[in-house]
């Protein structure tokens, strides 16, 4: 088994909130990534990355991710772009923030959840 398909497998056994947690942390790094002149093929494996995590995810899915799909799939067939690297950060950093708040993860007023208190 590949690495690559152990990594797969370790992602669909987590929790659908989870998964989408993992999700909004790796749009949260091409974001920063976007930001700083960096090899652009670490860059298309990350957008590649994230496309198949937004495809892994039927809990969650909706027309709004399929098109966050198909412009992270966009991204990466014309990357790189220098003088697209602002607006790459920019929107996956909107991507990330709308997927936190689709999972759950985070309370009302956008912080994360407090934890269940023992008994």
């Amino acid at each position: 088994m590949t690495d690559s398909r152990r990594a797969q497998e370790r992602y669909l056994s987590l929790p659908p909130p989870v998964r989408m947690g993992h999700l909004a942390s790796d749009l949260l790094r091409l974001s920063d990534w976007a930001e700083m002149p960096k090899g652009a093929a670490s860059e298309t494996d990350l957008m590649r990355q994230v496309a198949r995590m937004l495809e892994q995810n039927p809990e969650f899915a909706s027309e709004e991710l399929a098109n966050m799909q198909r412009e992270i799939c966009h991204w990466r067939r014309i990357w790189p772009v220098e003088a697209a690297r602002s607006l790459l950060a920019f929107r996956a950093r909107v991507m990330s923030e709308r997927i936190l708040e689709l999972s759950g993860l985070l309370d009302e007023e956008g912080g994360p959840e407090p934890a269940p208190e023992d008994s």
